[in-house]
Formats: structure tokens, C-alpha cells, sequence
């Protein structure tokens, strides 16, 4: 009855909202079923009832202070400050924040977390709601973070090393070029003097005075926000804010919160900004626009052309990079917002080298083929339909949609002022004015949104290619020089309206039957498919999709590997039936259709999602996918000329360094469990022969088990079926399975991989061996990891200070035969290697000696239970289990068993679990150092 009133209620508030469309400068509503109020102190909140998921509650503590309200002696102690909220308060020790929200199960990192930007602070908190005492604590803890963080020296100072190595983490060319380009993106503003991480010369050597001074400056109720939104009465939610909140006050004489403007500039500003280790050649062009309005329903509209704009744009430079010897690997443009008071078009690309000049031109020069001929009306269309079907999917969502995903519109809503409006309102808008806009009136932006003025070029390269790149006055007289080059308009390629045109002979459903105890159905058809549907009503507007079967790349020789490898992605990059990729996306344009073929070591899949209102397409698609792979050599040469140049780039860059090095230490010198990792691979690929592995691998229907979840009409879903899935080639007597290669992770030894020039090391300790495959054995290797991760975080990073994070994790697995893996693994200092790796080893000891403490595991326990009652009522979980059920020759009623399983899990099986597959004889430790 709720739900109903709601749905009377907006349609009749929609009905007067759209009878003014035409009037400018009316406000766009916010989302009705949000309640904002501000109390007195000036805090702000937003409340809103939402009932998925049931029983919790999204809450978020937004801060209109960061970085850049730092004084000179404060760069970075914003982000200290927000590390801060977790180290001890009013009504919190130190460390029993963390455990007491674990122990509701609040995961440190996953659930409970927080961040620091320029211009805001925001805490991130769900809760659970069935228990008003923790609901309130809950509250309590925002309260805290607002207004009660203690700021003990002890606990200042062992918070330094985290944020060190935290820093640590985001070193590397990337940062070292981030240095070079962003004062001048930035020009003459604060923000580049105020990334949030700060100086570590600071962080490191700061009085406690000085951090307690910015906590006390910023942190106060009128730059703050509140926003709840989940299952829970508003009236209460409301209450409660105003409960721990309302007494709150703001200092004497409080400091101004001031904008801080990106000064303009008439000049093109050009950075080429290179470093030994860049892994390839990226070029930016920004066009700065002092940061625009979102009030009214002609921003909004404004908002809207913008996305336009570029959704054309970008599919133009989409077909230019598939297209031999394009001048670009790959392109895109978009409208964005770099800091509050900046905006900013951009148009980016990756090329080759030798080719950057050809890269900056084709970026300008498609540009100002929009300025001089337009886009056409078909391009136009396209994008409408995509944009529109993407706002109707969320207005029939508005009553699935979870918490999590409502809360950021709010959150942002207050620090920028953001639209937050309804998705029904927005679907309603958009079938009123996207009929309106004109092909003109996108046109117009080509000179709006690219201009002379505020604009800014950079070139990302490696050094060894400095000698081949433009000097600054070469990259403005190309710009120049673009204004003098010929243009013709761009043509477009008629395509069929039909994926296929002649339908197949149909199949049949030879039996159908119900699995009660999960409500699933199982189809046979009759050419041996095997399929299973669970039909559910958790999203309105969701159909996920998969299928599988055995054998993958091991049926083939080791002379095919590379090619075997490559066969699904050959089919990605070449196309189906008479579709190439950029044939198939015009064709589904305002559509929600995505399936995708694969081929991985031991078994061939398709995956996938559709609205119901498309599902046909799906259908088709899949039926393309597993009849028609399409041969476009031409498309496949653009590709491997593309990832030949990105891969001779990326072997200068210690990140791809280091993980080939590790990928080759893992395979044990199996070539079977090699990938490509160098231009010459590709060489050993042919094409001819991938498309005969991907049809051989799709040529039995009977071979594959296809799964189906979400909001399916049977009525609808069985005719379709039969008709593609049932039509395909299948025989029931042929089924492959996979072949053993022989692929072992070596153990008991130590590896140490030299790379890069930054003082940054990672360990991994990888546990590995082949074991009997057992279910409840494998949840035990599941939680040991899950409580392991909590034992390490209380020791390297909140005892020593020796990492910023840390984890581990375990699984268990069939193929090719019973296995298990486990790893720790931790980014640290070179120097601290040792210590902590013997620290993570004497917390695996102490769980083999005495097993894990009843606390740690109810903590888990308690995640695991409140995850398991959100997942049985979401799609993918189902679909997953489904697989899983089938995969792992399982009983079906195991699904439902979550609950019991949780609670049958003791210390004593963990205690086991870690002394029966923790063991050195297991053990592979890879550690990375910087080269000498």
C-alpha cells in the first residue's frame, strides 16, 4: 500500500511539474522522496526512506572542507585529519571504533571508510537498522567524527607511518608526470599547491597544535551535512540527527569558507611532460569554462546537450581509431569538473609513436568538422535513444534501486550543488526535451565548448621519445595550422535494421520442471542444451545471462595456445554476422542489450545483460555469437598493430615489469599459463585459426549449460528460447570436458623481482596445493583469510605503522583438478620487508597454535550473515549460484543454506583450515624491490 500511495503521489507531482517545461529559470525539483532540513547550527541533512537493502541504513558525514583550506604548515593534514576520526573520540577508544562496527558487520575499508578531496571530507558509514541501540550508535559515531575526535599526540604520531606509506603506494611515473602537468592545468591557482595527500615533510614533522587547529577551523556544523538514506522510519531518522547533532556549535568568530577561483588565460598553455618509466604516449587537450551553473531546467538542458556533444563526438573517434593506420590507438572526449570552481572539455588519446602530431590534429580536426558541417541527424538519433533508454532504466528501477547507490546524489547535491533530481522526473524531462533539440543547436557547442582562450595541451610520453616529440611552438603551429587544412563532411554507412533476417528452423523444450526448494526452473531442449532460469522481482528492468561449457583453450596443442587464447577477443574486435563493432553499437542504440564470448583455460562462456523489453535482441545475439562470428582482418590488424605499440611501451614500466615477472613465477614454466606479454607474441597468432577454435569451442550447444536471471515473463522467455537457443547445433553425445595441463604454482621457495627507481617494495605470500574439494572446507579457507586480513590490519598497520594496507584471502576450486590458493599480500617500504613479512607470518602461527578468538570470527560471522540476506535478493548472486550449483556438482538446496553454514563454522575449523594449508612446504613468497 506504501509503495502504491508513493507511485499515485509522484504522478500526479509529475503531471503539474512538466506543465511549465517552457518557463526559464525554473528550479529542477529535488527528488520528493528526500526530506533536507538545517538546524539551527546550520547543518544541513537529508533523509530518505528507501527498503533495499532491508534492514540497513546508508550514512554519510559530508565535510565542505579539504585540502585546499590547509595552510602552508597544514599540506595534508585534512587527510590526516580524516585518518584521525578512526584513531580515538569522545565515545570511542582508539581501535574500538573499528572493532565494535566489525563486530556488526561493518567491514574496515569495504563498508566503513572516507575520503579527502580538495574541497570536501566525506565519512562513509552503512549501519544496520534492525536494532534501534545500534542504529543510534551509528549516529553516534557520525557525531563523533563531527565533533569529538581526540587528537591524542600518541595516536597523531603512530598515525604518521600510515600516511607515509600510504603516499608510498602513489608514487611512480604517474605522480612524477601528475607534478609536471598539473600546475600548469591549474595555473596560477591553490589547488596545485594542495593535493590531498600533502607533503611528508609535513606530515612527518607537524606540531599536534596544527592539526588540531585545521579539526577545529573546518569541522563545525554549518559546513556539514548529514544524509541517511535506508530502511528506517524518516520521522526517526530525522529525530536522531537532530538528537546528536542539534546541540552541536560553531566556534567564535569563524573563519569565512572561501572559493578559490583557476585564474583564466588568453595564451595556449603546452606541457610535454615525460619520465623513463611512462608506459606509452597520451595526449590532453583541456578547454577551461569557469564552473557552470545546475539550478534550473536550462542548465539542466545545457547539462544534457553537453552529454550530447560528446556522445556523438566520441562515437566519430571510435570508428577513426578501428580504421588502418588510424592516428590514434584510442580517443574520447567528455564535459567534466576538475576542481569546484573549474570546468572543463576535454578530448584525450593514445598513440603511437611517430604519431603525435597526426593524434593532436585528428582530435582538433574532428572538432572543427562538427563546427563546419554538423552532425547529422542519424548521429543525433542514436544518441537520444541511448541517453533516453538509460534514463527510462532508471525510472523503473526508482523502487529497486539500493541505498548505496542513492546516497552519493545527496552527498554531492550539498558540496557542489548538483542536480539531485528523481529518476522519474529525469525520464519525464527527457521524453518532453530531447524531441526539442536540434542538430543546430549541437552544433553551436562545437565553438562554445572548443575556444583559444583557457586551453591547454599536454603530452604524456617516455623519455627515450622526447628526441620525437613537438616542442611547444611546434604544438601550436599545428593548432594553427589545422584552421587552414581541408575538411568534407562526415558520411555515414546504411545499415540493416536486423541482426538477423531470416530466422532459424526453432528448436524445442523437450522437458521442463521445477527445482522447489530455490524456485528454479531446468529446461532440456532438444538439441541438449540445458538451461535454468530463476525468475525474480528485484530489479524491474534486469535479465543477467550466462552460459558455459567445458574444455577452453586446454583441448588444443601448445602450438595453438597463443591463438586459442586470443579467439574470443578476435571476435570482440572482428564482429558478428554482418555487424562490426561499430556496426552493432549504431544498431543497438537505445537498446540495453550487452553479451560477450570468452574463452579461458578451461572453459568457453557468454555473458551478459538485457532489459526484458530486449531480451529478443540477447537472444539473437547469443545466436550470431555461437553461428556467425564475423571475419574483418583488416580490424583484427588495426588491433594487434595497436597492442604491439602498447606493449613495446609498457616494458619500461616497473608496474608491467614486475607483474610479468610474476606471472611467469606463478606459471612455474608451464607455457601453457602464459599470456602475451611481448610484441612478438602476437606474430604466433592467426586469425584463420582463432575463428576455427571459437566456432569449434561454440559449435555444440549440448556442450554449454545456460543460466538466466531476473524479471522473465516464462510465457515470453520459452518461444525465444526455442527459437534461438534451440535452433543452434547440438549433440548431447559429444560433450568435451577439459584436459589437465598441468598448470602448478611452484612451492616452497623465495623469489625477489628487481623494478623501477621508487623506494617501494610489495610482498605476496601465495600458499597453494591440490586438495580434495570439499564445500564446508572451503568456507573455512574463505573466513580464515577474512579474519586474517583484520589480525594484520591491528598489527602492521595500527601497531607498527608499516603498511597503509593489507590483506588476505583464500578460495578453493575444482579445476583442473581440487586445488586451493591462499595470499597475503602488502605494499611497503624496501627497508620494512623483513619485519612485517615475519609480523604476517606470527599472526598465521598464532591462529595454527590457538585459533582465532570467538570476537574475530563473530565479526565475520556477522558480515557474512548480513551479506548473505542482501544477496539472496540480488540477481547476480543468484546467477552466480546457479553456475556454481551446476559447476561443482552441488545439491540445489545448498543456496539456502547460508545461514545454517555461517553458524556451523567454529574456531577449531579455522584452527584447522590454517594448519592444514598454511604450511611452508606451500609457500611461494614473492617480494619486489627497487633495481639497483
Amino acid at each position: 500500500m506504501k509503495n502504491t500511495k508513493l507511485i499515485i503521489l509522484m504522478v500526479l507531482w509529475i503531471g503539474s511539474s512538466f506543465s511549465a517545461f517552457a518557463q526559464s529559470g525554473e528550479k529542477v525539483p529535488l527528488d520528493p522522496r528526500v526530506r533536507t532540513g538545517k538546524l539551527a547550527n546550520g547543518l544541513t541533512y537529508y533523509v530518505q526512506q528507501n527498503p533495499k537493502p532491508e534492514k540497513k541504513v546508508e550514512l554519510r558525514l559530508a565535510v565542505n572542507a579539504g585540502s585546499i583550506l590547509e595552510d602552508d604548515d597544514q599540506a595534508g593534514l585534512a587527510h590526516f585529519t580524516e585518518h584521525m576520526a578512526f584513531n580515538g573520540s569522545k565515545n570511542f577508544e582508539k581501535n574500538e571504533l573499528v572493532s565494535y562496527l566489525q563486530s556488526i558487520g561493518v567491514s574496515f575499508g569495504s563498508d566503513l571508510n572516507a575520503y579527502t578531496g580538495f574541497d570536501e571530507t566525506v565519512y562513509i558509514l552503512p549501519i544496520p537498522s534492525e536494532d534501534e541501540e545500534i542504529l543510534r550508535k551509528g549516529f553516534l559515531v557520525l557525531a563523533d567524527w563531527a565533533n569529538g575526535v581526540l587528537m591524542e599526540d600518541e595516536d597523531i604520531d603512530g598515525e604518521r607511518g600510515i600516511i607515509v606509506e600510504e603516499w608510498r603506494t602513489g608514487q611512480g611515473y604517474s605522480q612524477r608526470i601528475r607534478d609536471q602537468f598539473l600546475p600548469v592545468l591549474l595555473h596560477d591557482s591553490k589547488y596545485a599547491d594542495r593535493l590531498p595527500i600533502g607533503e611528508m615533510e609535513v606530515v612527518e614533522n607537524f606540531e599536534y597544535e596544527t592539526i588540531r587547529r585545521f579539526y577545529k577551523d573546518w569541522y563545525r556544523p554549518d559546513l556539514m551535512a548529514v544524509i541517511a538514506v535506508g530502511d528506517e522510519d524518516p520521522d526517526k531518522l530525522e529525530a536522531m540527527i537532530k538528537e546528536y547533532f542539534g546541540e552541536m556549535e560553531n566556534p567564535a568568530n569563524a573563519k569565512p569558507r572561501e572559493s578559490f577561483p583557476v585564474p583564466q588565460h588568453k595564451e595556449t598553455f603546452v606541457t610535454i611532460a615525460t619520465d623513463a618509466e611512462a608506459p606509452g604516449i597520451q595526449l590532453q587537450l583541456y578547454y577551461k569554462h569557469p564552473a557552470l551553473p545546475s539550478e534550473t531546467k536550462e542548465d539542466y538542458k545545457a547539462s544534457l546537450k553537453r552529454t550530447l556533444y560528446s556522445g556523438m563526438l566520441n562515437q566519430r573517434l571510435d570508428e577513426i581509431r578501428q580504421k588502418p593506420d588510424a592516428p590514434f590507438i584510442y580517443a574520447g572526449t567528455g564535459y567534466g569538473n576538475f576542481v569546484r570552481e573549474m570546468d572543463y572539455f576535454s578530448a584525450s588519446a593514445a598513440v603511437t609513436p611517430g604519431k603525435v602530431d597526426a593524434g593532436l590534429t585528428a582530435l582538433i580536426l574532428e572538432n572543427e568538422r562538427v563546427a563546419q558541417y554538423g552532425f547529422t541527424e542519424g548521429e543525433l538519433e542514436r544518441v537520444k535513444k541511448i541517453i533516453l533508454n538509460s534514463a527510462e532504466r532508471a525510472s523503473k528501477e526508482m523502487d529497486k534501486a539500493e541505498s548505496g547507490s542513492i546516497v552519493g546524489r545527496y552527498v554531492q547535491h550539498y558540496l557542489s550543488g548538483s542536480f539531485a533530481e528523481s529518476q522519474m522526473w529525469k525520464y519525464e524531462f527527457y521524453k518532453e526535451i530531447l524531441p526539442q533539440i536540434t542538430v543546430a543547436e549541437i552544433n553551436a557547442l562545437a565553438k562554445e565548448l572548443v575556444r583559444d582562450e583557457n586551453r591547454v595541451v599536454v603530452i604524456i610520453a617516455p623519455e627515450k621519445e622526447k628526441a620525437n616529440l613537438p616542442t611547444e611552438d611546434g604544438v601550436l603551429a599545428l593548432i594553427n595550422a589545422v584552421d587552414k587544412m581541408p575538411i568534407t563532411a562526415y558520411e555515414e554507412k546504411l545499415l540493416a535494421e536486423e541482426l538477423i533476417s531470416d530466422l532459424p528452423a526453432a528448436g524445442k523444450v523437450l522437458s521442463q520442471n521445477t527445482i522447489d526448494e530455490v524456485g528454479v526452473q531446468e529446461l532440456t531442449l532438444s538439441n541438449g542444451a540445458k538451461v535454468f532460469v530463476k525468475v525474480t522481482d528485484f530489479k524491474n528492468d534486469e535479465i543477467l545471462i550466462s552460459a558455459s561449457g567445458k574444455g577452453g583453450t586446454s583441448v588444443y596443442s601448445e602450438e595453438d595456445h597463443l591463438t586459442a587464447s586470443n579467439a574470443g577477443v578476435m571476435v570482440n574486435v572482428m564482429g558478428v554476422g554482418e555487424f562490426s563493432p561499430t556496426d552493432l553499437r549504431k544498431v543497438l542504440s537505445g537498446k540495453t542489450v550487452s553479451i560477450t564470448p570468452n574463452i579461458s583455460t578451461y572453459s568457453q562462456s557468454i555473458s551478459g545483460i538485457a532489459s526484458p523489453k530486449d531480451l529478443e535482441t540477447a537472444f539473437q545475439l547469443m545466436h550470431l555469437y555461437f553461428t556467425k562470428p564475423r571475419k574483418d582482418t583488416e580490424l583484427y590488424q588495426v588491433y594487434v598493430s595497436n597492442q604491439k605499440s602498447q606493449l613495446e611501451s609498457a616494458q619500461a614500466n616497473p608496474d608491467y615489469q614486475f607483474s610479468k615477472q610474476l606471472n611467469k613465477i606463478i606459471a612455474n614454466g608451464n607455457p601453457r599459463a602464459l599470456g602475451i606479454f611481448n610484441p612478438e607474441d602476437y606474430d604466433k597468432v592467426n586469425v584463420d585459426r582463432g575463428l576455427e577454435i571459437f566456432k569449434d569451442r561454440f559449435s555444440n550447444a549440448a556442450n554449454f549449460e545456460f543460466f538466466f536471471t531476473g524479471n522473465i515473463d516464462m510465457d515470453t522467455f520459452v518461444p525465444l528460447l526455442e527459437q534461438y537457443i534451440g535452433s543452434l547445433p547440438g549433440d548431447a553425445s559429444k560433450k568435451d570436458n577439459y584436459v589437465d595441463l598441468g598448470i602448478r604454482a611452484p612451492r616452497g621457495q623465495e623469489e625477489k623481482i628487481e623494478v623501477g627507481t621508487d623506494e617501494k617494495s610489495q610482498v605476496i605470500m601465495y600458499f597453494s596445493g591440490e586438495t580434495e574439494y570439499d564445500r564446508k572446507k572451503a568456507a573455512d579457507i574463505g573466513y580464515l583469510g577474512e579474519i586474517l586480513t583484520i589480525k594484520l590490519i591491528e598489527n602492521l598497520r595500527e601497531e607498527i605503522g608499516g603498511v597503509y594496507g593489507v590483506g588476505a584471502g583464500g578460495s578453493m576450486g575444482i579445476q583442473p583438478v581440487g586445488n586451493f590458493s591462499f595470499s597475503i599480500q602488502f605494499p611497503c617500504s624496501p627497508d620494512m620487508v623483513d619485519r612485517l613479512s615475519e609480523a604476517a607470518l606470527a599472526e598465521v602461527k598464532k591462529i595454527q597454535e590457538n585459533g582465532p578468538t570467538e570476537d574475530d570470527l563473530n565479526k565475520v560471522k556477522e558480515k557474512r550473515r548480513i551479506a548473505y540476506e542482501e544477496n539472496l535478493k540480488r540477481n547476480n548472486f543468484w546467477n552466480s549460484q546457479m553456475s556454481t550449483v551446476r559447476n561443482y556438482e552441488l545439491p540445489w538446496e545448498v543456496i539456502l543454506e547460508g545461514k545454517a553454514s555461517i553458524d556451523a563454522v567454529t574456531p577449531e575449523r579455522i584452527q584447522a583450515a590454517a594448519n592444514a594449508y598454511l604450511q611452508k612446504e606451500n609457500l611461494l613468497v614473492v617480494e619486489r624491490y627497487p633495481a639497483k
